[in-house]
């Protein structure tokens, strides 16, 4: 480094940049690793819950949870390909309906852990599985892997405007029309209710709008947060060599 000027010396540039290359080229290929074994996971725990436990799709897609971890596993596949493409031109090549499409993974998968939590407790009916094959991945081990994949990869798009975090909440509203519908329109019973509160015939409406509230509520704040972290943490891969950037 020039001692006078402050500036970095072309050596020091090249190396700089050989450095951010080679990090750049192992986060790509770590989070392609990532998204794949999400997408395995995810592929299993539906065959599994399929096959193994003889639970119908068209049954199980009735739950939130099945919406997500199919949703979530097709968009991890891709991601994955798209990061060995990444790694191989050393340059992103997503564009921002892609970075929407992973944060709406991403947002999915935090509010079903949040819900599964909060369903742990007593305060509420519905109790969620936690135990079984399918259980563990689609309520853990998907939701957490999905996160930190968004978090630690995806670049950037700057500070959210007000009405981006909506974009994160894409899967909840499009599964809670879908579920309102066949509900409310008698094509499948009350009983069949997922949540208590997709029951209309046993819930009030007060308990309803509350939870749906609380739902898309959390939702909004989820992907605010997700959107925010992600700014925050995508280049931890480059925090040592970064220092090298910053004395110059």
């Amino acid at each position: 480094m020039n001692k006078q000027s402050g500036k970095l010396s072309d050596r020091e540039i090249d190396e700089f940049g050989r450095q951010f290359s080679k990090r750049y080229i192992v986060k790509k290929r770590v989070n392609a690793i990532l998204c794949f074994v999400i997408a395995l996971c995810g592929t299993s725990a539906v065959l599994y819950s399929r096959f193994i436990f003889n639970n119908p799709l068209i049954d199980r897609l009735r739950y939130m949870t099945f919406w997500g971890t199919i949703f979530t596993s097709v968009i991890s596949l891709i991601s994955g390909i798209v990061c060995l493409m990444e790694a191989a031109k050393e340059t992103e090549v997503t564009y921002r309906h892609v970075y929407f499409l992973r944060l709406s993974a991403a947002t999915a998968e935090l509010v079903i852990f949040s819900v599964v939590m909060f369903g742990l407790t007593p305060l509420v009916p519905d109790r969620p599985d936690v135990s079984s094959y399918p259980g563990i991945m689609m309520h853990l081990v998907i939701p957490i892997a999905t996160v930190f994949s968004f978090l630690l990869n995806d670049a950037p798009l700057g500070k959210p405007r007000v009405e981006e975090p909506l974009k994160g909440t894409l899967l909840l509203a499009v599964y809670a029309v879908v579920m309102i519908t066949v509900f409310r329109s008698g094509i499948l019973p009350d009983e069949k209710a997922p949540y208590s509160f997709l029951d209309f015939e046993n819930t009030s409406l007060l308990y309803r709008a509350a939870c749906f509230a609380g739902v898309f509520g959390v939702g909004y704040l989820v992907s605010w947060l997700l959107m925010r972290l992600n700014m925050k943490l995508s280049w931890i891969w480059f925090f040592d060599i970064d220092r090298l950037k910053k004395k110059g």
